[in-house]
């Protein structure tokens, strides 16, 4: 059990890999319950990517509306799992915190709320048969003379994700580079990966 960070720039295609992996987990027969905190999520693909209606009641969807609807959702999860294996997404787990501006307190107590998320996900995990993935939004900050693009939140992300994948797009509009960085707990030697972004979802290139 586990938690993964899939964290890149817009449109790289962090929410098609989450439904994606939500669908594949569902077929599996998993229980999945998807936290779409970045309002992204699409039924409509979704049918398209599995050809129909069936599995959709497998997929439990949540719309938090801000960051303590969030808190409150994440929170509440462990009344609803049970010894069947289970899929957490949370698409993004950065969204409604970087949107709940505020003076240095209330960044603080943002920064706090987050780790508690995420040390609560750890928690599930490690109790339950509980798979968490979650996606990330991006800024940039300089270093070296260049701009460095990490993740919102970096330092908190990177402490509590056992996995980490970076999307990147390529100068190929439909194709995505995916980016191993961590894995198992342990900074790994950058190994990539190519993906296409097709209409059925995920396809290898």
């Amino acid at each position: 059990r586990q938690i993964s960070l899939l964290y890149g720039e817009a449109s790289t295609g962090k929410t098609i890999l989450s439904m994606q992996c939500a669908l594949e987990m569902a077929r599996k027969d998993f229980r999945v319950f998807y936290v779409d905190a970045d309002q992204s999520f699409s039924a409509h693909r979704l049918e398209r990517m599995i050809g129909g209606p069936q599995f959709a009641e497998k997929i439990v969807l949540f719309q938090p509306e801000d960051f303590k609807d969030q808190v409150e959702i994440i929170e509440n999860l462990e009344n609803v799992l049970t010894q069947t294996p289970a899929l957490v997404v949370v698409d993004s787990i950065t969204g409604l915190y970087r949107a709940n501006n505020g003076g240095s307190e209330k960044i603080f107590a943002r920064n706090r709320e987050l780790n508690r998320q995420l040390a609560h996900l750890n928690s599930l995990a490690a109790r339950f048969k509980l798979w968490v993935l979650l996606t990330g939004q991006v800024h940039s900050t300089p270093s070296g003379g260049e701009w460095l693009v990490e993740p919102v939140a970096t330092r908190t992300l990177k402490h509590w994700s056992d996995l980490i994948l970076r999307l990147r797009q390529t100068p190929k509009t439909d194709v995505r580079d995916c980016i191993l960085e961590k894995k198992n707990g342990v900074e790994v030697s950058t190994s990539h990966s190519l993906f296409r972004i097709g209409e059925d979802g995920i396809e290898d290139v």
